[in-house]
């Protein structure tokens, strides 16, 4: 093999390393790109769960038994957890979730990333803001934030909240 030819060769074999390095750098952001995917989809899927389990318990403490509320007056004003609340299997209205934080690591039923998430529940009326109101009313807002380490390095956060209003039909 004279010079010429030599140099082609080796011409090539760095052409064909080039386009094997560019192949496995596309595969690689590629598997990251779904694997981030998957994991918000499954930070949605948590915070969803949350809020729909938050909506199937009653509005407020004091609906919570069956009892009549005639006035927003009658509405519960610390939102919160109640005594002897110590779970989520034990709250048993929406509002006790306010404040409410877990760490899917520490249970063993939910096997896949860790995912942290914060509920935050307060009363809104929707005719001025979907902000937080200082006053009672028949509408509260629940927020969940999930955050993971998987979720762009730990520098994302999926957010969801939802309105509940409180309706009596007589």
């Amino acid at each position: 093999m004279n010079t010429g030819q030599m140099l082609i060769s080796m011409a090539a074999m760095m052409l064909l390393s080039l386009v094997i390095v560019n192949v496995n750098r596309n595969s690689l952001t590629n598997t990251n790109n779904m694997d981030e995917t998957k994991y918000k989809i499954l930070a949605t899927s948590l915070a969803n769960t949350i809020i729909e389990e938050a909506f199937s318990k009653a509005f407020d403490e004091q609906t919570a038994n069956g009892l009549l509320v005639n006035s927003e007056s009658q509405l519960s004003l610390n939102l919160g957890k109640d005594s002897g609340e110590l779970n989520r299997k034990d709250f048993d209205d929406y509002d006790d979730y306010n404040n409410y934080s877990e760490n899917t690591k520490s249970d063993s039923t939910i096997i896949s990333a860790d995912f942290t998430f914060n509920c935050k529940v307060f009363y809104v009326d929707p005719f001025v803001s979907l902000d937080s109101v200082s006053n009672r009313t028949y509408h509260k807002r629940i927020e969940v934030c999930v955050t993971s380490p998987f979720l762009n390095e730990g520098q994302d956060t999926v957010k969801l909240s939802k309105i509940n209003s409180h309706f009596y039909f007589r």
